[in-house]
């Protein structure tokens, strides 16, 4: 298995992305934005969409297109009346509707979207785990830097304001992160299932841990573990890696 080289990356990814859905994934649960990731998640549809009509990379598309979807529900949110879940309810068919609008009007077969729908551990290539590695570096750092803060908002947000804590600075921040940790893994978990690496890992932590930190732990473990043995079950099976890492 390990002497191919595609399957070397798969795994990398698949180690990164797990890591990565893991520890967000914490964050995602104890903050009840389990449907915010999977909105991200499908909103990433028109991001690939939008690559294939434009010619231009997918996954870059996905990147940049969840990032504002993800910023514009957290900025509708705070800026309205309306309550999470309605915000939701309103970008995620719509942007759903973009992408399937914008798929057919690209001419030509696309046979790269159902790796992007369900995983493949085919489709990961050097320059997705090169930049796979630099989203998970850059997010490490700014999650050590804002680990205290990150903590105090998920738990109280109201006392994290009250203590000066700059909320909405590191609220825009985390959405983004968490934008493309969801298009990161798209390439091996895939749209669909994307969101279920990130709250499953956490929410079976939060069962059996008796603190943050072992919740945070078991978490990463959960979402590597997942993620290692879901790319192997597909490799001998030849099944898409998204259902078989969940």
């Amino acid at each position: 298995m390990f002497s191919y080289p595609f399957m070397v990356r798969a795994i990398i990814a698949g180690i990164i992305t797990g890591a990565l859905a893991g520890f967000i994934g914490v964050f995602v649960v104890l903050r009840k934005m389990s449907f915010y990731a999977n909105a991200i998640a499908h909103a990433s549809l028109s991001g690939v969409a939008l690559g294939f009509f434009l010619s231009v990379d997918p996954f870059l598309s996905a990147m940049a297109v969840g990032s504002l979807v993800s910023l514009g529900i957290g900025y509708l949110f705070h800026k309205t009346s309306l309550f999470m879940d309605t915000v939701i309810g309103i970008f995620l068919p719509v942007s759903m509707a973009i992408g399937i609008i914008l798929f057919g009007l690209t001419r030509g077969y696309k046979p790269e979207l159902i790796t992007y729908l369900f995983g493949s551990i085919l489709s990961v290539s050097l320059s997705n785990l090169l930049l796979s590695s630099v989203v998970g570096i850059v997010f490490l750092i700014f999650a050590i830097i804002v680990f205290k803060d990150m903590t105090m908002i998920s738990f109280d947000e109201e006392c994290a304001k009250a203590r000066g804590i700059n909320v909405t600075l590191i609220d825009t921040f985390f959405l983004i992160f968490l934008s493309l940790i969801v298009v990161i893994g798209t390439k091996t978990v895939g749209i669909v299932l994307i969101s279920a690496l990130i709250v499953i890992p956490a929410a079976s932590a939060r069962l059996i841990s008796r603190s943050f930190k072992e919740m945070i732990i078991y978490s990463v473990v959960f979402g590597v573990i997942s993620s290692f043995f879901g790319l192997t079950i597909s490799y001998y099976t030849n099944l898409p890696s998204g259902a078989t890492i969940v």
